[in-house]
């Protein structure tokens, strides 16, 4: 697969192959979930993304530069910046219906959040945005990769017959920011973070609901408090690596 445009196609016809697959087939399997404990249907969430990682795995391979890695060179400032929302979560507690105690759910869901995210980065920003850098304007890539995400997104985002169509410029724009956050640091986990955050605070229920508008106020301080400086960091030592 020498052509580019080919593997692009690939991996965007797996990734919505596989979402339309999983979530049209979802409610058959409701017998199933109902004999299952209730944190191991959560983790089946994992499964959508599970599409996205294992094309991006294979694709990156026919990559011809590879310029983003797992931790962008430095493990340590990448893994802290992954674990800041889990910690976050954990210490402020997230009620639950499950009878788990609130702290313990807090961990397990910002576990299971930056896990969702890692899968889902490793495909958009791993995969696509990698194989798309220096063969198109960057934004142009970015509204691609946008719109890709709310075309994967758009089987679980719309509700009946109302596709959400709001949902697609503001995914278009966190593909941007995510995306110049992966030029910066040129880490995945540091962008499964960014992608994280916006999970936590707004989009997953489970989470969002449970959280006051304080609650969050105070996450998304503290995650901008350790990232920022953290992100300035990997770039400067990045752009200095380039010199």
């Amino acid at each position: 697969m020498n052509n580019y445009k080919t593997r692009v196609g690939i991996f965007i016809a797996i990734s919505l192959l596989w979402s339309f697959l999983w979530f049209s087939q979802r409610g058959q399997l409701s017998d199933f979930f109902a004999q299952m404990p209730s944190m191991t249907v959560l983790f089946f969430g994992l499964v959508p993304t599970l599409g996205l990682f294992l094309s991006g795995l294979f694709l990156r391979n026919k990559l011809e530069t590879d310029k983003i890695s797992l931790t962008g060179g430095n493990a340590a400032f990448s893994g802290l910046i992954l674990l800041i929302p889990i910690v976050c979560l954990a210490a402020i507690g997230v009620s639950n219906a499950y009878d788990i105690q609130a702290n313990l759910f807090g961990l397990l869901m910002g576990v299971f959040v930056l896990i969702y995210a890692f899968l889902e980065e490793y495909g958009w920003r791993g995969y696509l945005q990698e194989e798309l850098t220096g063969k198109m304007n960057k934004w142009a890539v970015y509204i691609l990769i946008g719109i890709a995400w709310y075309l994967w997104h758009w089987f679980f985002l719309r509700t009946g017959n109302d596709p959400k169509l709001v949902m697609l410029p503001l995914l278009i724009a966190a593909s941007a920011g995510i995306g110049e956050v992966s030029k910066a640091t040129r880490s995945i986990l540091v962008c499964a973070a960014f992608h994280g955050i916006a999970n936590i605070l707004i989009l997953y229920p489970v989470i969002a609901k449970s959280l006051s508008s304080n609650q969050k106020l105070i996450i998304l301080l503290v995650c901008l408090a350790v990232w920022i400086p953290l992100v300035k960091k990997m770039e400067k030592s990045n752009a200095q690596l380039n010199h």
